[in-house]
């Protein structure tokens, strides 16, 4: 027993040791990595329902990262300040299951049917305003803002401006039954503020890199982009306050 609890302190010791050694050993960037991750706002109580959906111009691939769609997602889910509802690979699968129940093809009990999908109060599009044609990842230009139009009503209208050094993204929280907008804010990162090196745990522990997919933790650009992200939602949530426990209640009775 006495060589079991010594070999337990002992390892107990190397893991701490190996820690400390660890965070001594990071970069000024991955310090302010781990700091933003763990300042991600969380909210005792969610407030409506948010759906996020891709823009209709792939504007994120002329960076070679992947869409924003997941990286707000994931935000979202970890703030706990809405409650996340599918309309992308989520709704259509449903769909499908659907279409079985209707052809009488599901188990007896599947329970399957009308009136089953929750409604979105508020949906997130992030969208590019403009780019510096030396970004890094190629030019996109002002033509995108024909996309913007085309979702500009019921979402969250995300705008970045990008260059090598720094990244300016806006979100606006937008009521989907009424298109009012309801909050807008600026979030703003720079190379400075973010590690590039190899190594090192990776962006935001991982995390939010994993669920984004490829680019954000492997570009400058994709880190950057991120990171400024992060800023606009943690703003977002702050500024939340004085938004309706109830916005289906809330808003004026449809007919």
């Amino acid at each position: 027993m006495l060589k079991k609890i010594v070999t337990a302190l002992a390892i107990s010791s190397f893991a701490l040791s190996g820690g400390a050694a660890m965070a001594a050993g990071k970069s000024k960037g991955q310090k302010a990595q781990d700091r933003d991750a763990a300042a991600i706002p969380v909210c005792t109580v969610k407030l409506g329902t948010i759906a996020v959906l891709e823009p209709e111009v792939k504007w994120w691939r002329s960076y070679e990262i992947g869409s924003p769609e997941a990286l707000i997602k994931t935000f979202v889910a970890r703030s706990g300040c809405f409650g996340l509802v599918d309309r992308g690979s989520g709704l259509a699968a449903r769909a499908v299951e659907r279409a079985l129940a209707d052809d009488g093809e599901l188990q007896r009990g599947s329970n399957i049917g009308k009136r089953q999908v929750k409604a979105a109060d508020y949906v997130v599009i992030p969208d590019i305003i403009s780019a510096n044609a030396n970004s890094g990842g190629g030019g996109v230009g002002g033509a995108l803002l024909g996309g913007l139009g085309r979702r500009a009503f019921g979402g969250i209208l995300g705008g970045i401006k990008v260059n090598k050094k720094e990244a300016n993204v806006t979100l606006a929280l937008v009521n989907v039954r009424t298109t009012e907008i309801e909050r807008t804010v600026e979030g703003y990162k720079r190379t400075s503020d973010v590690s590039f090196g190899g190594g090192g745990g990776g962006f935001l522990g991982g995390a939010i890199a994993g669920a984004a997919g490829g680019g954000y933790n492997d570009t400058q650009i994709g880190r950057v982009m991120a990171l400024a992200y992060l800023d606009a939602y943690t703003q977002l949530v702050t500024q939340l306050g004085g938004l309706p426990l109830d916005p289906s209640a809330a808003a004026p009775q449809a007919e």
